[in-house]
């Protein structure tokens, strides 16, 4: 008894629906992170050279103290922070 066409056309739908799920979110974080970057760029005042230095040693740091986070979770963690850190 083998799997009829129709079977075998939905698994292929399904299938590639899922992988333009994943794509999708994967730009999705992508532009997120980018955004976040950019806002960070915003709150430190400094220029586009310094202000990647800066970041990158928080993120180090960031990454130290809470391992196993995403990308986007730290860039929002120090985002908050220097926001919190202002008020």
């Amino acid at each position: 008894m083998g799997i009829s066409k129709v079977s075998y056309l939905v698994i292929l739908l399904v299938i590639g629906a899922g992988a333009a799920l994943v794509g999708w979110l994967r730009s999705r974080t992508a532009d997120g992170a980018a955004a976040l970057k950019q806002r960070y760029q915003q709150l430190v005042l400094l220029s586009g050279r310094q202000a990647d230095e800066a970041l990158r040693h928080q993120l180090t740091a960031a990454r130290k103290k809470y391992p196993g986070r995403s990308e986007q979770w730290y860039l929002e963690k120090i985002i908050y922070d220097l926001e919190r850190d202002r008020r």
